[in-house]
């Protein structure tokens, strides 16, 4: 398929998105797999499991007379979902008889700890999060500028580049670290996750470079903001050809 098609694709979709390698019927049955989380946007929230199951947590909070987006809330959710992760766990352990020592869990400790200093040298990861905190700064100059009223043609962009400026660099995080454990595995003709994070990674710069695009356009942009964004542009486009390059992604 055309890349250029598939950009006006990324573009104007949000929410889950189906990578080509991915089957239609896995996507559709786990679209939260695929996802950058913008529920609201999305066109599958009917059929993810994870937007019902959040949405009745939602209605469980207001009859508490706790306000859903509240930290309280945000703390509570993770809590339940580590302790019915752990329960999940714990039931599989015991089936498989399966016991975990104080040596096995430093040991864990020590892998983990060397992964994440892996994860952390990576040049991706220093690039990505250096164009994170530039893209951070300019739109903070960006809504500085526009303080008195924000030009309609601006608001989408920019709303799109608030959702998006940490997103890519999260997901770039996650597709190194989950390569590196890819590489300990020996199972074949996987679908690996280092692949699919990438991939919503790549989605998400194709929409920051098209909204950093729209606002170059505004005339009455200072000069100096203008040229920031050319700047960024460039790199953006660089960073998404790194990745495709790297995590082989194929469309």
């Amino acid at each position: 398929m055309n890349v250029s098609f598939l950009n006006k694709i990324f573009i104007s979709q949000f929410g889950a998105i189906n990578p080509p390698w991915i089957h239609k019927e896995v996507f559709y049955k786990l679209p939260f797999n695929f996802c950058d989380r913008w529920c609201e946007r999305c066109n599958l929230s009917g059929i993810c499991r994870v937007y019902q199951k959040e949405k009745e947590s939602e209605k469980k909070f207001i009859k508490q007379g706790i306000d859903p987006k509240s930290t309280e809330a945000m703390l509570f959710h993770i809590s339940e979902g580590f302790e019915e992760t752990k329960k999940l766990l714990e039931k599989d352990m015991k089936r498989l008889k399966i016991k975990i020592t104080k040596e096995d869990n430093m040991n864990f400790e020590k892998e983990e700890d060397k992964k994440d200093k892996l994860v952390e040298n990576d040049e991706l990861t220093k690039i990505s999060k250096k164009l994170c905190l530039s893209l951070v700064k300019l739109v903070e100059d960006l809504h500085y500028y526009f303080l008195e009223e924000t030009p309609i043609e601006i608001k989408e962009p920019l709303k799109i580049l608030n959702y998006y400026m940490s997103f890519f660099s999260v997901k770039i995080h996650r597709a190194i670290l989950s390569n590196i454990e890819e590489k300990e595995m020996k199972y074949e003709d996987t679908t690996f996750d280092s692949k699919n994070s990438a991939f919503l990674s790549c989605v998400s710069i194709v929409k920051i470079i098209n909204s950093l695009k729209t606002i170059s356009n505004f005339k009455s942009l200072h000069p100096k903001i203008s040229q920031k964004i050319l700047n960024l542009i460039s790199l953006f486009e660089n960073l998404n050809f790194v990745l495709k390059e790297r995590f082989n992604l194929e469309y």
